[in-house]
């Protein structure tokens, strides 16, 4: 997708800071933050849209952290 059409999306989407590909709303996503992993989703957490932590599918975090996946 280009820069144009990702200015133009009007839907809500987070990305995977690892894949970069989008977390889906249920799909189960790790968020890093100052006090460590905490694993949540965007359904039940629907404000992290607009977070600017790191955010991951929860097998890329495994993978971006070196334990597989």
């Amino acid at each position: 997708m280009s820069d144009r059409e990702l200015a133009r999306d009007p839907l809500p989407r987070l990305r995977c800071w690892h894949c970069q590909d989008v977390i889906g709303a249920y799909e189960p996503m790790v968020l890093e933050t100052r006090l460590g992993r905490s694993d949540t989703s965007l359904a039940a957490e629907p404000w992290l849209y607009d977070t600017d932590q790191p955010c991951f599918h929860r097998a890329c975090y495994a993978q971006a952290r070196g334990d597989g996946g």
